[in-house]
């Protein structure tokens, strides 16, 4: 009996070929493995010249990506992709005429694409190729810090930005006052924080961060600035600076 399927492997690792290739004779009623390639332009030519019926295709490579592999093709085979994405990512694939297996491979996983590449058929209904990179892009966008590292003595602890009221430079430290009354005391700069900290915080003086989530209170000072009543513990005023006026009026909406 003929196998249903010719299939290429794609990867620039050679040990990841041989791990898949060897998977694959487990399946040899269903799956044969006409060729490999090392890089993504061997990968084309491969593809454009043996028309196989699926491609393990990694998207991840020197040269070329796997996507951009896909965008030079003539002839479309069947798309399963090979790589080291998370877990949740296997959904997203879905509704789509691929699939897409982690690395390292696993023997029920691979079992699992197999089946679901005989349910495929040889005919590739058509792989839009810019929502399988904006997926992509999506999952593996760098994902947000949650909380400000504090180093203690030989351990590190994690101040949650929600629960941060506002930072004051102090000499050549910071303290990080929180919502309960809390201090922390950090030696990285009020400049080097105010590039970490993310949009709720804002700069309203030379010397002073403030989440804006956690003002209470504003109240017009002289020189068109500003007192801010923070509903922290201390119910805390801060007076904004002048040259910070334009971004602390944009950064409450008060223009």
């Amino acid at each position: 009996m003929n196998p249903l399927f010719k299939a290429i492997v794609v990867d620039d690792e050679p040990a990841a070929r041989r791990l898949l290739k060897s998977l694959l004779l487990e399946h040899g009623q269903v799956v044969e493995v006409i060729a490999e390639a090392g890089n993504g332009k061997d990968a084309v030519k491969l593809i454009q010249e043996l028309k196989p019926d699926v491609v393990f295709l990694d998207i991840q490579m020197p040269d070329l990506t796997g996507f951009e592999v896909i965008e030079q093709l003539d002839h479309q085979p069947n798309i399963i992709f090979t790589t080291a994405y998370e877990q949740y990512a296997l959904k997203a694939f879905e509704s789509f005429s691929i699939d897409y297996i982690l690395k390292p491979i696993r023997e029920e996983r691979l079992k699992q694409s197999v089946e679901k590449l005989k349910s495929f058929g040889k005919v590739n209904k058509g792989i839009n190729i810019s929502n399988i990179k904006e997926i992509i892009e999506q999952l593996h966008a760098p994902k947000k810090a949650t909380a400000l590292p504090i180093k203690i003595g030989e351990k590190i602890i994690l101040l949650r930005f929600e629960k941060i009221a506002y930072l004051e430079a102090n000499d050549k430290y910071v303290n990080v006052f929180m919502e309960d009354g809390q201090k922390y005391l950090t030696d990285q700069t009020l400049t080097a924080l105010e590039e970490k900290l993310p949009e709720p915080f804002v700069r309203v003086q030379k010397s002073y961060i403030i989440n804006k989530e956690r003002i209470k209170e504003v109240h017009k000072h002289f020189n068109g600035r500003f007192v801010l009543t923070l509903d922290d513990k201390g119910r805390n005023r801060i007076t904004t600076g002048l040259t910070y006026n334009e971004a602390v009026k944009s950064a409450l909406g008060l223009i």
